[in-house]
Formats: C-alpha cells, structure tokens, sequence
C-alpha cells in the first residue's frame, strides 16, 4: 500500500426532556437524517478495519494478527473483521465508506480528554460548552431537532438549541391507573405538563423499550440493535428529528481483546447486527439516512502483554448510507513499520475526524464550506471531505 493514495474499492422508556416542551418534532427543511454513534472508550481500528495488505501488519500484531482468510475483503488491502462480514451487504450497495489512519486534532491518551474533543468538534478539549451536532442544528436553516438515544445528554448535543433525549428504564411496567393520577397531577401545573406529555408521547413511539435498559452508557450484550431500533422509530416519525446521537461504552480492550468470537469482534458483531436493524426499520426513509461511527481514539499498534491494546491515537471509523458517494476505503496509509508509528507504538493519524465530518454534514444538510466550517470553528487546516457524500 501506498501512503499518498486513498484506496477505493469504488415509560415504559424512560424520557428527560431539555428545553424542548413537547415530544411533537419540527417540520424540517428537507428529508436528511443524521445517526452520529460514538464508541466510547476507543475501539481497535487495526482488528476493525485490518490492513493486511501492510507488510508489517502481521509482525506488529503477532499472536493478534488475523489472516486474509478470517476476514471480508474490501478492496485489495484492507478486510473487515469476522464481526463486521455482514456490512458486506453495505460494501455491494456502495452504501459504506471505511475510514482508516483517522484522529481527532488533539494528541491525547485520556478518554475524558479525547472525547470533549471529538463531541466539542474543537481543536483542543476546552473551549466551548456546546456541542458540534448543537452548533449544527444552530445553523442549519428552517425548523429543526435533534435527539439523543442514550442515558444522558450526551456532550455533542449539549447547547443553546432545544434537543430531547431519550433512554429505556429498568423501573419495570407502571399501570395506567398509576399513570391517568400523574397525567391529573400534572395537568394542573404549566411547567411539569408539557415534558410529561412528552413522556407519553415518545413511549407510544417505543413502547417495547421498557424492560432491561441500556445499564447506564455501557452497551449490555444483544443491547445495541433495540437502542438502533428506537432511534429509527423516531427518526421516522412526521417531522422527526434530523439528528439523533447514540452511544456505546465498552470498547476499552486492555486484556483478552481475542480475534474472531472474542471481546471485541463480539461487539463488533453487535455494531454490525444494530447498523442493520435500523437500517431495516427505516423503511423507505433509510434512502434519507446517514450513519456515522467514530471513537476518540485508536489503540497501540502492538499488543500488551495482557493480550489487549493500550490507548493509542489514530483508528478506523465508519460512513454508511446510501447518499456516500460510493463505497470505499479512505485512508492516506502511514504504514506500521517502526518508522512509520507514532510516537514508536501508534499508529499514525493522516485523517482529521473534522475533515470527515464536515463532508458529511454539508452533504447530508446541504451546506455550504463556510457553514460547515462554522459547525467547526477554527478547522480551517482540516480541509472537508466535500466530494463524500452524493
């Protein structure tokens, strides 16, 4: 492979509500739908997305090494692990974009740090309380919203414009008797009203979230496909939203990380099995919808001694829809040779998340260079992506 050329293979739920009175989702301009999943705790783009085709791979990653065999081929030197063989599907439609050798601009190892970077969408992890999917919906014209499917607010929708978020509970099935008493208490009293409609609202969108929860942000095995499955049943609504932010944790391999059927093909299997599920239950409006998969940061290139990778800079991430311009696998390849590693032990970033990011909004939402740059503020040296997207 060749490092200055991209390779192309051409209740009941649970519900807080944040400053939005009432579940009834604006009229949006256009029917561009965003999913924005960020795998929390740094996943392993090298066991992800694997360079085979690198002639050190293999003795970078010795006993963690996969072969050609174990994997699904896209393109001649990259393959998806065992978990992701299903995205093939996507692969053919030209409905999947792999990004490889990708970063956030900031050098860290912190999982706090490296997340405020990738949620705040800035250049370091301080500087602004709003984040990059808030800043979006401030700038795109027309009426809009966002949603989260997950257990809090998470950081990237954080700010000034109103979003919903939404989470399933483990309190068990409250009776309607319990319910109508809360709807008359509630009835009386103009702050509590609207947000307790809105309760009731998002639970008639999906009602058969109620038992077994999201455990906190940690994805519970088998969890990541009903968690997708809600997301898409608002996403479909009339007038749903045009953002929805997800969030997985786990994916923090210090020990036992394994190759195929182990830790973390395992959740990857989920990933794959969760990306499909909603793409199913979008229906007709998956032809509208773009996913995209990111991390704060790769791994350590070499293994530790626990069988596990360490926190590292650069990894993989992942565009899937069917308005990509086509599927492909872009990475400006560093190589793994030992010059070639960051810092001697990472691999190297080649790839701003900001580029990335900037394509896709600005094609999902039809935005021109300078509003993307403004969902962006001070990206001006991460050049967007803009031939991304159809």
């Amino acid at each position: 492979m060749h490092r200055r050329t991209f390779v192309r293979g051409m209740c009941y739920g649970g519900l807080a509500t944040f400053a939005l009175p009432v579940a009834r989702f604006a009229q949006v301009p256009g029917d561009g739908r965003m999913v924005f999943v960020l795998l929390r705790g740094g996943f392993d783009g090298l066991s992800a997305l694997v360079p085979v085709g690198d002639p050190d791979y293999a003795s970078v990653r010795d006993r963690m090494a996969y072969g050609r065999d174990d994997l699904t081929m896209i393109g001649d030197d990259f393959g998806l692990a065992p978990g992701l063989s299903s995205w093939k599907s996507l692969w053919d439609d030209d409905e999947l974009v792999a990004l490889h050798a990708m970063a956030i601009p900031f050098r860290t190892r912190s999982h706090f740090a490296g997340q405020a970077i990738l949620e705040t969408g800035l250049a370091r992890p301080d500087g602004s309380s709003d984040g990059w999917l808030n800043r979006l919906l401030q700038i795109m014209d027309g009426e809009r919203s966002g949603i989260a499917v997950a257990a809090g607010m998470p950081r990237s929708l954080s700010g000034t414009h109103p979003v919903t978020t939404w989470s399933p509970a483990e309190l068990g099935v409250v009776d309607d008797s319990y319910v109508e008493r809360l709807t008359m208490l509630y009835r009386s009293d103009p702050e509590l009203h609207d947000p307790f409609e809105a309760a009731l609202q998002m639970k008639d969108i999906a009602p058969d979230m109620g038992n077994g929860g999201m455990g906190g942000r940690r994805a519970r095995p088998g969890r990541i496909t009903p968690i997708m499955q809600a997301a898409a049943k608002f996403l479909r609504e009339p007038g749903g939203p045009n953002v929805a932010a997800l969030e997985f944790s786990g994916w923090d391999t210090h020990a036992n990380q394994g190759l195929a059927g182990g830790q973390l093909d395992r959740l990857l299997g989920q990933l794959s099995e969760g990306v499909l599920a909603l793409r199913r239950e979008m229906q007709d409006d998956w032809a509208n919808t773009t996913v995209v998969i990111m991390t704060e940061f790769g791994r350590t290139a070499r293994p530790n001694g626990t069988q596990g990778t360490d926190h590292g800079t650069a990894g993989a991430g992942f565009i899937i829809g069917p308005n990509v311009a086509k599927s492909a696998v872009i990475s400006d390849w560093p190589g793994l040779s030992e010059r070639s590693l960051y810092e001697s032990r990472d691999l190297k970033p080649t790839l701003d998340t900001r580029s990335v990011l900037k394509g896709v909004v600005a094609g999902v939402f039809d935005l021109t260079a300078g509003q993307a740059d403004r969902v962006f503020p001070g990206s001006a040296d991460a050049r967007g992506l803009w031939d991304l997207m159809r």
